[in-house]
């Protein structure tokens, strides 16, 4: 099915980050990639992209970025996950990411959103 295609791409890239191998991201993205970071970082095209992967690769090592649940809507991925990794601390935090993908089914648009990973009940127990 053409859902399970698009997903088996979201895990190849999430993967990338862990694996720090990039060498498939042409056929996974779009050359007119958006890509809008969670902290407002954007990427307008796949050499923007390029660079800023080369950037994060000489400060940061993800040492886990997994996913949680994907669910589709139309053209729209929402896929919830968790992101763990070290520049000069470490640090976790959750998040989700709307994809989308063009007719030839790469990735033309990601837009993250990001919540802090700890949780607390300020009410009490569950």
């Amino acid at each position: 099915m053409k859902n399970e295609h698009q997903i088996k791409l979201i895990e190849t890239y999430f993967k990338m980050w862990i694996e720090r191998d990039f060498s498939r991201i042409n056929d996974i993205f779009a050359d007119d990639i958006f890509y809008r970071e969670c902290y407002g970082a954007c990427y307008r095209n796949l050499k923007e992209i390029h660079l800023w992967i080369t950037q994060q690769l000489k400060k940061q090592v993800v040492l886990n970025w997994s996913i949680n649940t994907v669910n589709v809507d139309n053209n729209s991925f929402f896929v919830t996950w968790i992101f763990h990794a070290k520049e000069e601390n470490e640090y976790i935090f959750d998040g989700i990411s709307r994809i989308e993908f063009n007719g030839d089914s790469k990735i033309s648009k990601i837009i993250e959103y990001e919540t802090k990973h700890e949780i607390f009940y300020p009410f009490g127990k569950e």
